[in-house]
């Protein structure tokens, strides 16, 4: 065919998570598909205007004010839990106006990371939802979409009993970064060497997009823990956010962006127990975190989209509370019950979280932990969703 097939994909570009699911399908549909599909990629701001941009804007600020908890906290949920245009709410009528008029000067099949944009649009043209999360809350059963793709079986049969069609599901495996795929063998094994050995163990620290204050302070004391009993810790961070601020004075160290490593991580600590890696967005952040992959042998991180980590690469997870939103206490307890991962629910476990952690490593819970995490579950979901719908598209 000599016309490449179009396919719009539509970002709400709030928080890391859903944005982060089509990251990896874009990665992919534009390294092995685009001699067969071209990629009009927009987001929610881009395509309102006047009322409808201001309530995005909106929700934009209440996402990050909603995760501090509170009144506002509440009346977040309760916006994340409607259920589009279709509900006759004046609110998502307003917001879905500007995504509207776009589809209709661009009529060809979108792609979206999030429930609420599905049934604003899916009268207009075929919408396919990339469900990356195993946890399935009530506002993700949407009931228009074309085809939702969901990471496991569990989540096709959550999705089944709410109501949605087998043939409108398709199970794609866990959805990782690529570039953590291309090297999740070799330093899965490394990582249990070292866990096995008395090597100082290092750690990854991540907070959420939203960088909520109750989790930076429980990172803060998990640090600092390792710091006193010579373990090492990397922190990821925002540049110019609130955590790195934060991070900035109680280590008085530095943050950078790491360009070269050795076969040791060491050149990213230098005299220092603790390191502070800064980014400026979401490509940054994907490449600080493969470079420094091969040198983790646990992270600690809310149970949202990293969970993924937990259940295919072999990584053990430290869960930082408060469990925060919908999705995450679902994704806690099927890391819980796949015993993948250990909750840090308590300031007493992050101020003495070197203990915690060195117990776990004696006792071989935590090799167990990585071990049960291995591949748990297929790990080539962004591969798969981008080779189905690049087949969708130019299949005649």
């Amino acid at each position: 065919m000599s016309d490449k097939a179009i396919l719009n994909i539509l970002y709400t570009n709030i928080g890391r998570g859903h944005p982060y699911y089509l990251d990896g399908v874009v990665d992919r549909l534009e390294k092995s598909h685009s001699n067969k599909i071209k990629l009009n990629i927009k987001d929610v701001f881009e395509v309102s205007s006047g009322i409808p941009l201001g309530l995005w804007r909106a929700i934009r600020y209440l996402y990050g004010a909603g995760s501090q908890g509170g009144a506002i906290g509440k009346f977040y949920e309760i916006l994340r839990s409607t259920r589009g245009a279709e509900s006759g709410s004046t609110l998502t009528g307003l917001l879905a106006r500007g995504l509207r008029e776009f589809i209709k000067h661009n009529p060809h099949p979108t792609l979206v990371a999030h429930p609420l944009l599905v049934p604003m649009i899916s009268g207009l043209v075929p919408v396919y939802y990339q469900h990356g999360e195993h946890a399935v809350p009530p506002e993700a059963a949407v009931m228009t979409a074309r085809k939702i793709i969901v990471p496991t079986g569990q989540a096709a049969d959550k999705f089944m009993g709410r109501g949605i069609h087998e043939k409108n599901l398709l199970i794609s495996g866990l959805c990782i970064e690529n570039e953590l795929i291309d090297i999740s063998e070799t330093a899965y094994d490394n990582r249990i060497r070292r866990i096995n050995s008395n090597k100082i163990l290092t750690g990854g620290f991540f907070s959420s997009g939203a960088e909520p204050k109750k989790h930076i302070d429980k990172i803060i004391a998990m640090l600092t823990s390792l710091d006193r009993a010579g373990q090492r810790g990397i922190a990821f961070c925002r540049r110019g956010g609130s955590f790195e601020n934060k991070l900035r004075k109680s280590f008085n160290i530095d943050t950078g962006v790491i360009k070269e490593f050795s076969e040791d991580p060491g050149n990213i600590f230098a005299d220092k127990n603790i390191a502070v890696l800064s980014y400026s967005g979401r490509t940054e952040e994907y490449d600080l975190t493969s470079k420094c992959f091969p040198y983790l042998d646990y992270f600690a991180a809310p149970s949202h989209e990293r969970t993924n980590w937990a259940l295919g690469l072999g990584i053990p997870m430290f869960i930082l509370h408060p469990i925060i939103g919908t999705f995450s206490p679902l994704n806690r307890n099927i890391l819980l019950n796949n015993k993948t991962a250990v909750d840090i629910d308590t300031m007493e476990k992050a101020v003495n979280f070197s203990s915690v952690l060195l117990n776990l490593r004696r006792d071989s819970i935590l090799v167990y932990m990585a071990e049960n995490g291995i591949k748990k579950y297929p790990i080539d979901g962004f591969i798969k969703t981008a080779g189905y719908i690049a087949d969708e598209l130019t299949v005649a």
